[in-house]
Formats: structure tokens, C-alpha cells, sequence
């Protein structure tokens, strides 16, 4: 017992010193976001601004059009969350319970898939969105999300857990695919659907490289995109209003994943349950 208690707490000790080492950079970046010294400069580290203000938020708020970026963001990333999730937990319900003719031989290709690196499909896939003339709208950003190939495999593994019984039982009563589909397979799947809607979420927030290429105007352009123009734009040593943008850049996530935490954990379990 006696060196079971020092072994929990040695980890203890250690998860706190990385937690440290990885929270003190991003409490940095609120602190100078609130400081006037940084507008001009880069002060010494400091636990608390030398001088408070907001003062680094009405310039940045002045600097770049951060709300329409937020509202670009906010649509693609529901739209996007919603059709990946939908389709992830309808075609892993397939997977998972289904009978059709290649279910093996599919599921494997699906799984190939995710070993193929975006950047080696970027050029088909914009030469594609250009020759349907969808180049700088959004729908180069949303229909890819049809197939979230990860999610899907996510969703099987889970819905592979739930007893078959169950929709046996509503066979009986007379239900269809559709209707097990929604009273039983989703209600079920809470755990599943907040942690790809989480992942989603980062996903879509954080993505730079597929929107800059796209997307041609800045007016149509999500928050990372954004916020990358607006730090090429200003002068390398206005280290307030830049960390001021990043702070309420990364806002909704934080708040998400507060929120949502917890469902992660849970959907972790379910999916270690052995078939």
C-alpha cells in the first residue's frame, strides 16, 4: 500500500509539472494580451500585465474584421460538424450491423483511406472543385465532410458494442432500419456524437491549409486563415494586439471542450468494450 500511495503520487508530481510546462506559454499569451507594455514591445515574463488593459482588444478589434471571420467560422464549422456526424454514426450503424454484399471489403478500403496524407490529394482535389466551378464558396470546405472517414470507423467501433437484442426487439414491434436507427442507435450514441463533434469542432476551427487554397476572398475566409493574414500584415513587435486576436481566436474551444469533457471519457469506455 505504502508504495503504491508514492507511485500515485510521483505521477501526481509529474502530470502537474507537464501540465505546468504546457499551461505557462498559454497563460503568457493572456497576460500580454491584456498588457499595454506588450502593444509596443515584448516585456519580461510576468505572471500578472505590468500595465492591465483592454487597450490591445480595441486595437486589434479595429486591425481585422475578427467578427466576420467568427461568423465564416461559426457556419462552416456547424454545418460541417453536423453532416460529419450524421453520416459517421448512419454508415458505422451499416458497418456495425448491417449485411450487404463487400461489408468486409468496403470497411477495409474505408480504412486504407486513412492512410492517405490530405496533402497528396490536395491538387486532384482543387483541380476537381475548379473544374465544377466552386472554387472561393464554401462548398469545398463542407462536402468532403460527407465522408468523415475516421468518424465512421469511430462510430462502428461503438455501435458494434450495443446488443443486437435491442433492435431485435423493435423488429418485433414492427420498426424499420430507420426507426432503430433514430429511437435506439442515437439515443445510445451520446458519448460518440459529442466526442466527434468535438473533434469536428478543433477540426474545422483550426483548419488553414485546404480554406487558404480554395478561398480567394478574405471577406469568405474562416478565423485561422484570418487571423495568419493578420499577423503577416502587422509588425512583428505589436505582440498585444496579436496575442489578443489568438485569445479570442481560441475561446469557443476552450468553452467546448468544458463543456463536453466528460463524454469524451465515456466514449472511450464504451469503445474498449471487447465484441
Amino acid at each position: 500500500m505504502r508504495k503504491a500511495k508514492i507511485r500515485k503520487s510521483v505521477i501526481i508530481v509529474i502530470l502537474l509539472v507537464i501540465l505546468a510546462i504546457i499551461l505557462t506559454p498559454l497563460w503568457w499569451a493572456v497576460v500580454l494580451s491584456f498588457d499595454r507594455a506588450a502593444t509596443t514591445a515584448l516585456p519580461p515574463f510576468s505572471w500578472l500585465p505590468y500595465e492591465a488593459t483592454l487597450f490591445n482588444y480595441k486595437a486589434a478589434a479595429k486591425l481585422i474584421d475578427l467578427a466576420r471571420y467568427y461568423g465564416n467560422t461559426i457556419f462552416i464549422t456547424i454545418v460541417n460538424t453536423l453532416i460529419s456526424v450524421f453520416f459517421s454514426l448512419m454508415c458505422g450503424y451499416a458497418f456495425a450491423k448491417g449485411d450487404f454484399v463487400g461489408k468486409k471489403f468496403w470497411y477495409i478500403f474505408m480504412l486504407a483511406v486513412m492512410m492517405v496524407p490530405f496533402e497528396s490529394r490536395l491538387v486532384p482535389l482543387y483541380l476537381q472543385y475548379k473544374s465544377w466551378g466552386l472554387l472561393n464558396t464554401y462548398w469545398p470546405l463542407i462536402l468532403g465532410n460527407f465522408a468523415y472517414v475516421y468518424g465512421v470507423f469511430f462510430a462502428r467501433q461503438n455501435i458494434a458494442s450495443i446488443p443486437d437484442s435491442l433492435a431485435e426487439s423493435a423488429y418485433l414491434d414492427g420498426a424499420g432500419e430507420w426507426r432503430v436507427f433514430f429511437s435506439i442507435i442515437l439515443p445510445l450514441s451520446k458519448p460518440v456524437m459529442a466526442t466527434l463533434s468535438i473533434l469536428q469542432v478543433i477540426a474545422n476551427w483550426n483548419s488553414y491549409l485546404w480554406p487558404l487554397v480554395v478561398i480567394r476572398d478574405s471577406a469568405k475566409q474562416v478565423i485561422s486563415v484570418g487571423v495568419a493574414m493578420f499577423n503577416a500584415q502587422q509588425n512583428s513587435v505589436y505582440y498585444g494586439p496579436r496575442m489578443a486576436v489568438a485569445v479570442l481566436s481560441a475561446i469557443p474551444l476552450t468553452i467546448l471542450f468544458l463543456l463536453l469533457q466528460k463524454h469524451i471519457v465515456a466514449s472511450i469506455a464504451v469503445s474498449g468494450i471487447k465484441q
